[in-house]
């Protein structure tokens, strides 16, 4: 291997130099630049010098670096980063202008989008395909992907694209992709060009190919520093070929193994981490074993590098993977390099997050000392960061929450659906709470428009009916509050009453109702102006998406805001962080964690090219889509060999088994094989554990609520006498404490409210025999009950058997000459209760009492009504005789009858049982029943008698049913 340099900018070009895994990578550059350049009598010595870094995160590390190396004032060299050398405007670049190219500006994304998208949908008007805007989108994004994948090698042959098919022999359907991508190659960079644009990838590509002939023509006498790029850029390496032969210039490679042997090196393949720095070594014409050493490596160092080269060494090389080891050191060798690295295995992902906050909270602990999590997964990061605001900690962060999470990107999003349905009882229910949105101001009459208009089945199609519902009728608040709101959404609704909208149409009148709900404070802070801003973008460039169908442009817009993350405002502790791979980069705390190392986070698998195959791309010339895995197995190697890493992943991942990463599976399989191991970190998952576990466990009793005898049952109905004697607890809670159980917004109507359009329709019906009448209210019923046009027409052939058996029943019954009364009230007292009811259907004749009562649910059976468990009808009948019926006189009953309606055989099914012998007794035990609840020492227990086995109902879960049945042996 190759020793130390004598200085940063010594030696003979090409000048290159390789900074060990092991070591800060920007603080070793810092400390290297300042010995070659700073002189403490001259502030300006290292002003003159340009470094260019491989990304934002860095030049803002690197300025740091510099600052704690330096320790005092000093005037820093330019440094920017190698995306685009010329952002002036650019707040997170440093120093002045490197050149002076003129160069096209880069197109607006948002305008690229959208073009591409218009391109695309031309494409599948003409083949008569899936015309849909929201699919043009999402193909616009991946052919920007492949025009910026072009745009990082020297070249792509797109004149072979017509005959690629043919040549490959591949499938026909891609010569459809050929075709179309052939006219995008020709016409876009044409449209480009007429439009004094360029490509924004193609533009970064050009300005560094300009740099680098201007540079080789007339070389600069600054130094110039490329540092920490892999060069997986072709104009990037045409850079580094330049800036390593210029007088005063360097190029410092990040983790090139330079002691690796020539036959590994030549085994190397793209998903290797090394596989970019052998292709930049290539194109510069440097042997590894030439670039000296940028600082010492330690033993440790050389002992981790090695131990991570060989767990991620090429298949083909792992074979003799223990001799390897042997000739490296051995076991000993392997323990030394794994001395510092800890491994949490969590059992969820909320356990990892938890550990990992725990360990950048102790990290805070020392006042000198500094931690960081590196993870691809945006999702464990925000954990992480909700986990340590438990103490208040805010850690300086590079991911940015989506926008569409934040308050104006939900008011958005909300607005996008209630443009396709002003009546969605969700959307609206969640637009009038909104915090920016000030329509509802009378809580009391929201509250009270939520409980009786969205929840439970929807009764309304639009917010006319809304208004009119009537229910509203009485609620004048409520009224008000949609009154308001059809004017906040009237420039939307009539928008999209229109056949055909430009999206800058759609967007500008979404841009109105905002305005008009929030009283323009939708825009407000740093999240609204981001949101404000990328919306505006999308009116300025909507246009050029061409019409569309107006029930597109929602869904089209929230594609376009999807995945458009909020800027994140700098602030946070310094000494913690939670970076992305791209951030991390170049990165170095003292103690560094790995989190989320789990096959498909990390590595992430490569997405596939809608537009070509493999094969093609490889034939054009384009790079290999595993190279991302290549650059993945590069960030993990590279902060892998940080001095004191923990490696954390989750065995489960919302709730289904996970794999590790590869590259964590082979390290601890290499480390086992050597007969050595990496350390665990248990007692943090031990801390992350005992963190939210109760001091002590408790078991749940079963529940005894004994009110005083002044708050007991003053009133029961004859249907609820029933859930009295089989689940008490279920009176008390909705009787004595007062307690509904809320049904959910735009819950679909079930069975209770299709049985009560059923007695509606049937009680208007009265005794008629016109099918048809009788049809008709029931389909008019069922929709006043919420029950939506699709379930209805399949009600309406269900429903015919019924209504034809009924019918032919109902002139049977006129034949025995009874006066009918339907649903008639009474109330009945019972020692201090009033026992009311509703008869459905009565019947007075000569020599003939009825009772009956309709249906849809399957009725209570004989012997459910002799064992008292089932008193409705014996109880009605028990009314009946005492007279207590509204205008229906005294009589004692004779026959009780249940008639199902509505189901595979409609039929009444009388009870074969002495219809007063079954009133008295039933009377006589709801007497007892009373009494005995009347007591203050009578508890009103949880399902003492259950009907169905293990059916949970509403007021089960305020009884905690679930946590004592099963220790109960509930059944």
């Amino acid at each position: 291997m190759s020793g130390p340099a004598h200085g940063l900018f010594d030696g003979p070009a090409p000048r290159l130099r390789a900074a060990p895994a092991s070591a800060p990578f920007l603080d070793l550059l810092a400390g290297a630049m300042a010995d070659a350049l700073y002189k403490p009598d001259d502030p300006f010595a290292l002003s003159d010098a340009l470094v260019l870094l491989p990304n934002r995160r860095a030049v803002k590390g690197l300025i740091d670096a510099f600052a704690k190396r330096l320790g005092g004032t000093a005037l820093l060299p330019a440094i920017r980063f190698l995306g685009d050398p010329q952002a002036d405007d650019d707040p997170e670049v440093w120093g002045a202008d490197p050149s002076n190219l003129d160069s096209p500006p880069g197109i607006a994304p948002m305008r690229q989008r959208m073009e591409l998208a218009s391109l695309i949908r031309a494409r599948d008007v003409a083949a008569n395909g899936v015309e849909d805007p929201v699919r043009a989108i999402a193909l616009a994004d991946e052919l920007s992907k492949l025009l910026q994948s072009a745009a990082t090698v020297d070249n792509v042959d797109w004149k072979l694209l017509p005959r690629l098919v043919e040549e490959i022999d591949l499938a026909r359907h891609w010569a459809n992709s050929a075709a179309f991508l052939s006219i995008v190659t020709e016409f876009w960079p044409q449209h480009l060009a007429e439009q004094g644009l360029t490509d924004p990838a193609a533009r970064g590509s050009a300005i560094r190919r300009a740099l680098a002939a201007q540079w080789a023509k007339n070389p600069p006498d600054r130094p110039v520093v490329i540092a920490g790029s892999t060069g997986s850029i072709a104009s990037t390496r045409e850079l580094m070929r330049v800036v390593a032969a210029l007088p005063c210039g360097v190029v410092v490679l990040p983790g090139v193994d330079v002691d690796l042997d020539e036959e590994s090196w030549e085994a190397v393949s793209d998903q290797h981490p090394q596989f970019a720095l052998k292709e930049t070594l290539k194109a510069l014409g440097v042997a590894r074993r030439d670039i000296p050493l940028l600082g010492e490596e330690t033993a440790h160092g050389r002992a981790r590098r090695v131990l991570v080269r060989e767990a991620l060494a090429p298949a083909e090389k792992t074979a003799d993977w223990l001799q390897r080891l042997s000739d490296a050191g051995g076991a000993a060798f392997v323990q030394a390099g794994a001395q510092g690295m800890r491994l949490i295995e969590a059992q969820t992902e909320d356990e990892e997050a938890t550990a990992i906050a725990l360990l950048l909270r102790e990290a805070l602990e020392h006042p000198d000392r500094t931690a960081a999590l590196a993870t691809p997964d945006a999702a464990l990061a925000r954990r992480v960061e909700a986990k340590l605001a438990r103490w208040g900690v805010s850690p300086q962060v590079s991911h940015g929450r989506p926008l569409l999470e934040s308050p104006p990107g939900a008011l958005v999003a909300l607005l996008c659906d209630l443009a396709r349905d002003p009546g969605d009882p969700v959307a609206l229910a969640a637009f009038l709470k909104h915090p920016r949105v000030l329509i509802a101001r009378d809580t009391q009459a929201l509250a009270e428009l939520e409980h009786q208009a969205f929840r439970g089945p929807r009764r309304y199609d639009t917010l006319e009916e809304l208004e009119a519902l009537d229910k509203l009728e009485k609620l004048e608040g409520c009224r008000r509050i949609v009154a308001r709101t059809r004017e906040v959404l009237a420039p939307l609704i009539a928008v999209m009453d229109a056949e055909l909208i430009t999206l800058g149409e759609f967007s500008d009148k979404l841009v109105e109702a905002a305005d008009i709900a929030t009283a323009k404070t939708a825009w407000s802070y740093a999240d609204g102006e981001q949101l404000g801003r990328t919306i505006q973008q999308i009116i300025e460039h909507g246009e050029m998406l061409r019409p569309m169908r107006a029930d597109a442009a929602p869904r089209v817009l929230m594609k376009l805001l999807e995945g458009v993350e909020e800027k994140r405002q700098p602030g946070g502790d310094p000494r913690i962080a939670i970076w992305g791979l791209l951030e991390a980069r170049l990165q170095r705390r003292d103690l560094m964690i790995l989190g989320g190392l789990n096959e498909g986070q990390w590595p992430a698998p490569p997405a596939e090219d809608p537009f070509l195959s493999r094969p093609m791309r490889a034939k054009l010339g384009l790079p290999s889509l595993d190279q991302r895995i290549g650059l993945a197995a590069h960030d993990f190697a590279q902060l892998a060999n940080a001095p004191e890493v923990v490696l954390t992943r989750a065995q489960r991942r919302e709730g289904s088994p996970t794999l590790a990463s590869r590259w964590l599976w082979r390290l601890q399989t290499l480390v086992k094989g050597a007969q050595a191991s990496i350390a665990t970190a248990d007692e943090v998952l031990h801390w992350a554990r005992a963190l939210d576990q109760p001091a002590q466990s408790r078991t749940t009793k079963i529940p005894r609520p004994k009110p005083p005898a002044d708050k007991r049952l003053k009133r029961i109905s004859v249907t609820a006498v029933e859930t009295l004697i089989r689940d008490p607890y279920a009176i008390y809670a909705r009787r004595i404490l007062g307690l509904e159980a809320l049904k959910p917004l735009n819950a679909p109507a079930g069975p209770a409210e299709r049985g009560s359009a059923v007695h509606k329709a049937i009680e208007l019906f009265e005794e008629g025999d016109d099918h048809a009448l009788l049809a008709q209210l029931l389909d008019e019923e069922l929709r006043h009950a919420g029950i939506p046009p699709e379930r209805r027409v399949a009600e309406r052939a269900r429903l015919q058997v019924s209504i034809n058996t009924l019918i032919a029943w109902l002139a049977e019954r006129r034949a025995l000459n009874a006066t009918v009364y339907r649903e008639k009230k009474g109330v009945l007292p019972i020692d201090g209760v009033e026992l009311s009811g509703i008869a459905d259907r009565i019947e007075i004749g000569p020599g003939h009492v009825a009772i009956l009562d309709f249906k849809t649910g399957a009725p209570a059976t004989k012997a459910q009504v002799e064992s008292g468990l089932s008193p409705q009808l014996p109880l009605e009948a028990a009314m009946l005789a005492r007279g207590v019926f509204e205008d229906v006189p005294q009589a004692e009953t004779t026959e009780l009858v249940y008639w199902r309606f509505g189901n595979a055989d409609p039929t009444p099914k009388p009870l074969a049982l002495d219809a007063m012998a079954e009133a008295d007794k039933a009377l006589t035990a709801l007497t007892g029943l009373l009494h005995r609840y009347a007591q203050a020492d009578q508890p009103f227990l949880s399902k003492p008698r259950v009907l169905k086995v293990r059916i949970y109902d509403d007021y089960d879960q305020l009884a905690r049913r679930k946590e004592w049945a099963d220790a109960e042996d509930d059944e």
